[in-house]
């Protein structure tokens, strides 16, 4: 599978458009909410700094959010909110899946953000964002918010805008023009053009808040992010190394058990894979994730039965999943039960009209159960969403062509 090359940011806040209550001008935007975002440095255990971002105060919470990757592989963080140091307690939050660090502040003076509600944004919405990129404190862009989209192969979400980011910008706040705090930013796509992205509120008020001063929990914590990385670049028999070392910590994490499932299964030790998916599916039952992997597993495997099965599990949990129609009506059509097949991929191109490999695979399906003339229909569809496909397709239309006026079944 091609992978999309993504590039960590070092800060920056961005402010969505609502339609609640009182909007505010761009300049009060930065009047007001400026303050609320500070300078993150990140130092090493021989007391270097490593990498720089920032961070949002949310005062009623009395935390900082920011970016995990900023902190990954390093002993400690200065905070500083216009070249004054900021006091801090610990670590209090995270998700390094999620990349969301959570730092619980003492009592200062900050002004204070309010939450969204992120069922209230809405593509096409006014966004700002501030920060420090490159170390440049708190310089302001203007944007809109462009897209919810889900990346890194389903598994995570974010708000997609275009307020214009710089290398080295992460951590910095989403909030709309309401002054409501709607995420933070994290990545960008580094092929594209203003396409950003930020983690939504939703993800940052879902972790659990507790104490992570214990030096090996931290440690444990790195463990996991290196892996996540090392697998990134490709060298998943490293990252298997760094999991084996955070699992080793914490033996019952069934997302560990789900990333390194991941690397076993791109490097193809696939029985390992499933070992691992299932490892995590005995922790949690529910985990969607690892559900969808270990069904992928199967299906490279060959074994289409598994595979099905664990793509149907994943649609009981969650029945508005289109990628699992699709991966499920793949499983049928290599068992050619092209009936159950045919309703999948129907499903599919009802959620997404749009969807060229939906068309082909219904068009093979009811080729393959002699229904030629509706294959036809659908691979001319195809040649419409994509005219590449037009030599490759007319050849099986000709074909289907034939054995349709010839009534051969």
């Amino acid at each position: 599978m091609k992978r999309t090359l993504f590039f960590f940011l070092n800060a920056l806040i961005i402010l969505g458009s609502s339609v609640r209550a009182q909007e505010f001008t761009p300049e009060e935007i930065f009047s007001n909410f400026k303050d609320a975002v500070v300078v993150i440095k990140a130092i090493d255990f021989d007391g270097n700094e490593t990498s720089q971002g920032s961070g949002v105060i949310i005062k009623d919470k009395g935390i900082l959010v920011t970016n995990f990757h900023i902190f990954a592989g390093n002993d400690k963080l200065e905070i500083k909110q216009n070249e004054i140091p900021v006091a801090f307690n610990e670590i209090i939050g995270l998700d390094i899946e999620k990349d969301i660090l959570i730092i619980g502040l003492e009592t200062a003076n900050f002004p204070s953000i309010k939450t969204a509600n992120i069922n209230d944004v809405k593509v096409g919405q006014k966004v700002f964002a501030i920060g420090s990129p490159m170390g440049l404190e708190n310089p302001m862009s203007e944007g809109i918010v462009s897209g919810m989209r889900t990346l890194e192969e389903g598994k995570q979400e974010f708000i997609q805008f275009t307020a214009s980011l710089s290398p080295g910008s992460s951590g910095g706040a989403v909030i709309n023009s309401n002054g409501e705090l709607i995420g933070i930013s994290t990545m960008y796509i580094e092929k594209g053009q203003n396409l950003n992205f930020a983690v939504s509120i939703k993800d940052i008020e879902g972790i659990t808040l507790g104490e992570y001063s214990d030096k090996m929990k931290l440690q444990a914590l790195n463990h996991f992010f290196r892996g996540r990385k090392l697998h990134d670049e490709g060298r998943y028999t490293d990252a298997i190394k760094y999991y084996d070392k955070y699992i080793s910590i914490f033996p019952n994490d069934a997302k560990a058990y789900n990333f390194r499932g991941l690397s076993y299964q791109d490097k193809k030790d696939f029985e390992n894979a499933i070992k691992d998916f299932s490892k995590a599916l005995k922790l949690d039952p529910k985990y969607v994730a690892s559900l969808s992997n270990r069904g992928e597993c199967y299906f490279k495997m060959e074994k289409w039965d598994d595979a099905q099965k664990d793509f149907s599990k994943v649609l009981k949990i969650d029945p508005d999943n289109v990628s699992m129609y699709f991966n499920r009506g793949l499983a049928f059509s290599k068992e050619e039960d092209w009936d159950e097949a045919i309703d999948d991929f129907t499903k599919v191109i009802k959620a997404n009209p749009s969807y060229t490999e939906a068309y082909m695979n219904r068009g093979l399906a009811y080729y393959y159960a002699s229904n030629y003339e509706l294959a036809i229909i659908d691979w001319k569809k195809c040649i419409k969403l994509d005219p590449s496909l037009t030599n490759t397709l007319n050849k099986l239309i000709d074909n289907a062509d034939l054995l349709w006026q010839h009534n051969i079944k």
